[in-house]
């Protein structure tokens, strides 16, 4: 349990173009990617309902489509907007609202789902930072603890982390004095003003506190992990019901956590939860649709089956097909008979932290990313691991 925490403002950074998550972000900011029928940053602000009050977002890449579709209020947390004249490193975006911000606040990465656990366990001291277990620490910062059980610093991708390193997840607890740290560090070596150089001085300066993550934590940083994201969210948040505007054909049989929207389902299909199927999709006769979800006005046809897929609104898939472990954008198109299969790649090291809702098999299994109105032809063998634009 945790203390009453008096925090309710969030600051998070979501102004990167983020070309590493291409093709999902070649005509979308990063927070719009869908996730099991949601934008990304829509999962990130549930987590903070009934915690804060407002959250103020960086923002700069198709700042435009981020503000349109979110508004100025969500769930009752208000929303500010204010873009980063030049993207240059993550301190620089926190100095973009040092004049708007004068009380305690929250600070996270608008590209993880995160847990509102965690949130709140850095809500325990004036500085605080989550601080992440990972077997492999390569790919992140990770902290540098002192003899006090307090941060010194953080160490970017080192080569050869300690063992049991703790990662930066990229949650944080600061106040407005974070603000005079961020302007008196210098740029690094690759010309950017980092964060992990703000929490140096500010470590030297008052000390800076960690808690260990007790919650998920599951980063969007590519394709692949929007996919492994997606996943995790769906089975989160276990859908279900039926509308009472859908048609289901006779003979279909239906199991588990399972969502149907406004749908046309055929007969003798087989549906297995978590799934969701959005409005207007159309479902074939004799379709298999197994822990996937299905955005608005998706057509599947007949005999195809889908395992643990993420298909975007307007999507279609023909008859007879296979697809496994994919992410298809909106409006993608997969000829009849076409094969998506999907193979596991033992060589990855998943940092996921899916509080048990996906196996490190789910993880580490790929099957294909077609991009926004991208067409598979009819009969196509794709390969595991293929990204097709």
């Amino acid at each position: 349990m945790f203390a009453p925490c008096a925090t309710r403002h969030a600051v998070i950074l979501a102004a990167g173009e983020s070309k590493r998550t291409r093709p999902l972000t070649s005509q979308r900011p990063k927070p719009l990617i869908p996730l099991a029928g949601r934008a990304l940053l829509a999962h990130i602000l549930d987590e903070l309902h009934g915690l804060v009050d407002r959250v103020t977002l960086v923002v700069g890449y198709r700042a435009a489509m981020l503000e349109s579709a979110f508004g100025t209020h969500y769930r009752g947390i208000a929303l500010q907007y204010h873009v980063q004249p030049r993207v240059n490193g993550t301190a620089s975006a926190l100095l973009t609202v040092a004049d708007v911000v004068r009380e305690p606040f929250f600070m996270l990465y608008g590209d993880n789902l995160i847990s509102r656990l965690d949130v709140l366990g850095v809500c325990g001291q004036r500085y605080c930072m989550a601080a992440l277990p990972v077997e492999d620490a390569r790919a992140f910062g990770v902290l540098d603890i002192d003899t006090d059980n307090m941060v010194r610093r953080i160490i970017e991708k080192p080569a050869t982390p300690p063992p049991h390193a703790l990662a930066n997840p990229g949650i944080f607890h600061f106040d407005a004095e974070v603000f005079d740290a961020a302007r008196n560090i210098r740029p690094s070596p690759r010309g950017e003003y980092e964060l992990t150089d703000v929490i140096e001085l500010l470590a030297a300066r008052h000390g800076v506190a960690y808690t260990v993550c007790a919650g998920h934590w599951v980063p969007v940083g590519t394709p692949w992990e929007a996919l492994s994201a997606a996943q995790f969210a769906l089975a989160y948040r276990s859908p279900h019901g039926i509308s009472g505007d859908a048609t289901i054909g006779a003979g279909t049989h239906i199991e588990g956590a399972v969502q149907i929207g406004s749908a046309t389902i055929g007969a003798n299909c087989r549906i297995v939860g978590p799934t969701r199927i959005g409005d207007g999709s159309v479902i074939g006769a004799g379709a298999t649709i197994i822990g996937s979800s299905l955005d608005a006005a998706v057509q599947i046809g007949a005999g195809t089956t889908l395992r643990d897929a993420q298909i975007g609104a307007g999507a279609r898939i023909g008859a007879s097909c296979l697809v496994e472990s994919s992410l298809l954008d909106s409006a993608a198109r997969i000829g009849d008979a076409a094969q998506l299969a999907a193979a596991e790649f033992t060589e990855l090291r998943p940092v996921a932290h899916t509080a048990g809702l996906l196996s490190a098999t789910q993880l580490r299994t790929r099957g294909a990313v077609i991009a926004e109105n991208t067409t598979v032809a009819a009969g196509a063998c794709v390969a595991p691991g293929s990204v097709i634009v």
